[in-house]
């Protein structure tokens, strides 16, 4: 099995995939590319992109460019092989790969949004350790429970 990675090139520029995929080999990787041109064409056309100007770029595990498959690619009659040794999929395996698309898709999604989130904390956490050096404040280790410390200050015992 061989990883790969589908760059989206849009007129607007490259998207590039993080997540990745696992394939027999680089044919394989060329058929799941053509099989989820169609549910991303939709997408794209809500995004405010040109489906026909747009593009997968096939790297390897190591980002190296392999092939470009455009959208265009899809709408022709049968894809187009570069070596005959590819089996047919059935109906039933389609669909399972078409399923998988979606799945890696929703997985994608999810992993932007992850580093969204983790992008805003590390604002935060940048912001809190901005606000605390500005204070006179200081705070215990996470171990001692993150209990606040007054700045030190010499206190009397109270009198009677």
């Amino acid at each position: 099995m061989c990883f790969f990675y589908f760059h989206l090139r849009t007129a607007q520029g490259l998207e590039r995939d993080e997540v990745g995929l696992t394939c027999p080999n680089l044919e394989a990787a060329y058929l799941d590319a053509c099989s989820s041109i169609p549910m991303l064409m939709a997408e794209l056309v809500d995004r405010g992109h040109d489906p026909s100007a747009c593009s997968f770029e096939i790297t390897d595990w190591a980002d190296q460019f392999l092939m470009e498959v455009p959208f265009l690619e899809r709408v022709r009659r049968q894809p187009k092989l570069h070596r005959t040794d590819v089996p047919v999929l059935s109906p039933e395996t389609h669909a399972l790969v078409n399923q998988l698309d979606l799945l890696t898709l929703a997985i994608q999604r999810e992993a932007a949004r992850l580093q969204e989130n983790m992008s805003q904390a590390r604002g935060h956490v940048a912001r809190l350790s901005a606000l605390r050096s500005q204070s006179g404040w200081c705070f215990e280790t996470w171990s001692d429970g993150l209990a606040r410390l007054a700045p030190a200050v010499t206190m009397e015992p109270p009198s009677a």
